[in-house]
């Protein structure tokens, strides 16, 4: 396997992994979420917090680190191609989605003793804007498979 099919393999995967951890934790917390009972609730958001270090940092570190080591090795600009610049800006919107309201309302879901009013509250400003900050990783993967100019 050459390198540029390695870099092009762990952009995809990271891309997968990434992306797709952001989708499958939406669904299957809102299953878990319309069954809750605060102490069932509290390890599911615990397993959110987990999956969120594994696959979605661990995703988009892959995905970043390849996706800059295939450009820099085909010579592609980063900031001056349209469609990866596009596509950076996205996945820095949906970071800084998810570090200003994400993170602060996952430490409150996993704290625990919350009343189901707290916990409703936390909830629901985590799953609102998490499903805001999918639409930029969305359009960030429509970037990189349309290439837009």
């Amino acid at each position: 396997m050459t390198l540029d099919a390695f870099l092009k393999t762990a952009h995809v995967l990271g891309a997968i992994l990434f992306v797709g951890n952001v989708i499958v934790t939406g669904v299957w917390s809102a299953i878990l979420f319309r069954v809750r009972h605060s102490q069932d609730f509290q390890r599911a958001a615990r397993a959110i917090v987990i999956t969120d270090w594994y696959f979605t940092v661990g995703g988009g570190a892959l995905l970043t680190m390849s996706g800059v080591a295939l450009a820099m090795r085909r010579g592609v600009p980063l900031w001056e191609t349209v469609w990866i610049r596009q596509a950076i800006v996205a996945l820095a919107i949906s970071t800084m989605m998810w570090l200003v309201v994400l993170v602060p309302a996952q430490r409150v879901m996993v704290r625990g003793g919350l009343t189901d009013a707290e916990l409703v509250r936390a909830y629901s400003r985590w799953n609102v804007v998490g499903w805001l900050a999918t639409v930029p990783l969305v359009y960030a993967v429509w970037c990189m498979v349309a290439k837009p100019v």
